[in-house]
């Protein structure tokens, strides 16, 4: 075996290491995945937008985009089951097929780690900028302050990550929800005035199934993401068996809570289609047709706990996958490091948090781009970043499932249907039609995944030439 494959296994075996001797239940983990997830905010904007695309079919869109994520998430289960990594796919990639496509996912998931960052810091300083400009402060919206707030959101969220995962996980917890019993009151106050009109609904009125499909694929991206819990495994209680609980428990949940408040919403959002169009939040339509304008404030003011709250949890999940290709040598070393009392990667949450905050301050001077657009940007931008990987994941489960003596096929076609439906959502990246930067983003997606493959390259080989001098 020559030095550069020893050098290959023994960083294999460095991705099984746990991060921390500290365990913690699946409870504690799924709620820091629903934060991930900014299950209120995302629940809010799904609400209002998703029926834009598929009328009164939105939830039979998110229904299917839910499930389609779930067979996915099968793939990820597979090696969960099987494998405890703080790499997550990046990891299992791996493990089925070797370095070249390790590095290759590595290069897509890790910059799609800062990119979606990059989106929920900018999404944070959109709800910040709104809520305190709606209070009187005037230059909230000014291009210095919203830069000031970027790079002040992105530096407190990674000393959060850094103070390690129990401190997150009690974070993120009371951030993520305070806002949920006024968004409840709003919303059934609201629909109760409006009424739910679950016929029209039911009967998928006035709407076509391209919609419906059309809008399952943009429903796609609320479900990326979830897979990055895997990376959590060497710091939860028996993973083997905890992984995929708190895997299909966020989806399921997630998924649940957006269907039913498309279900109690859609009509009241079609009735309301010229107010979102010209700009009007979803928050200000509900809290004004319940008749509680009063409760906007207060919600948006929540808001900014709950999008930062997803920032902690990303960067958690994220710092642990950073320094899980720090081991296995695509990324210096000093990006490894752990943080001896908190158990927290310090090098990586540092790389994780300067895009964070770098590139919506970035996009606001050099692209003249607001928080609001480059939210849009960056979101989109992000997911398509998972997708890669999700294929390359199923094709690697069914592989492992191939192993076994005893295989299972209705395992097998779930994961190949997860694969099919995220293969035609990357050939429909590229085919949507979109105009100007939307349209941009697959093609960035690629050059940057490709640029990543050729920096990882470079540093491997960097790393294996100084371990066999050594």
């Amino acid at each position: 075996m020559n030095n550069s494959t020893e050098l290959a296994e023994e960083l294999r075996q460095e991705t099984v290491v746990p991060a921390t001797a500290s365990k913690v239940g699946v409870a504690s983990v799924v709620l820091l995945g629903l934060s991930g997830q900014q299950i209120i905010p995302s629940a809010l904007i799904g609400a209002a937008y998703m029926p834009l695309e598929s009328g009164n079919g939105a939830w039979l869109s998110m229904l299917l985009a839910m499930c389609a994520t779930l067979c996915v998430m099968a793939a990820v289960n597979i090696f969960a089951r099987r494998y405890v990594v703080t790499g997550s796919m990046m990891s299992y990639v791996g493990l089925a097929f070797g370095r070249r496509l390790e590095r290759l996912v590595a290069a897509s998931y890790l910059i799609g780690f800062l990119v979606a960052c990059a989106a929920v810091t900018a999404s944070t300083v959109m709800f910040t900028s709104s809520f305190l400009q709606s209070i009187g402060l005037e230059y909230a919206n000014e291009g210095w302050f919203q830069a000031l707030s970027a790079i002040a959101i992105a530096a407190l969220a990674g000393s959060c990550a850094w103070r390690g995962l129990d401190a997150s996980i009690s974070l993120t917890a009371w951030l993520a929800f305070l806002s949920l019993p006024l968004v409840l009151i709003a919303t059934i106050a609201s629909a109760a005035n409006t009424g739910f009109d679950l016929r029209s609904q039911f009967a998928l009125a006035d709407t076509d199934w391209h919609s419906v499909v059309r809008g399952a694929i943009v429903g796609l991206a609320y479900f990326v993401g979830v897979d990055a819990l895997a990376s959590l495994a060497a710091e939860t209680r028996n993973p083997k068996k905890s992984v995929p609980i708190i895997l299909n428990s966020v989806l399921l949940i997630t998924g649940v809570a957006y269907v039913g408040i498309l279900f109690v919403c859609t009509p009241m959002m079609n009735a309301h289609v010229a107010e979102l169009n010209e700009g009007i939040s979803p928050t200000a339509i509900i809290t004004q047709v319940a008749g509680m304008a009063y409760l906007q404030k207060p919600i948006d003011l929540l808001l900014i706990g709950a999008t930062f709250a997803s920032l902690v949890a990303f960067l958690n999940y994220g710092s642990r996958v950073f320094a899980t290709a720090a081991q296995n040598g695509f990324l210096p070393q000093i990006f490894s490091r752990i943080h001896p009392k908190f158990g927290s990667p310090t090098g990586a949450t540092v790389l994780m948090a300067v895009p964070a905050a770098g590139v919506p301050v970035a996009l606001q001077y050099l692209a003249a781009s607001p928080p609001l657009q480059s939210t849009a940007y960056l979101s989109t931008l992000y997911s398509l970043f998972w997708v890669g990987p999700y294929i390359i994941l199923c094709v690697g489960a069914i592989k492992e499932v191939f192993k076994e003596t005893t295989r299972a096929p209705i395992q097998v076609a779930v994961v190949l249907i997860g694969m099919i439906v995220f293969l035609c959502l990357f050939v429909d990246s590229f085919m949507s039609g979109a105009e100007g930067v939307m349209k941009w983003l697959p093609y960035i997606m690629l050059a940057l995944t490709i640029a990543g493959y050729i920096v990882f390259n470079m540093n491997e080989a960097f790393t294996c030439s100084r371990k066999h001098k050594q």
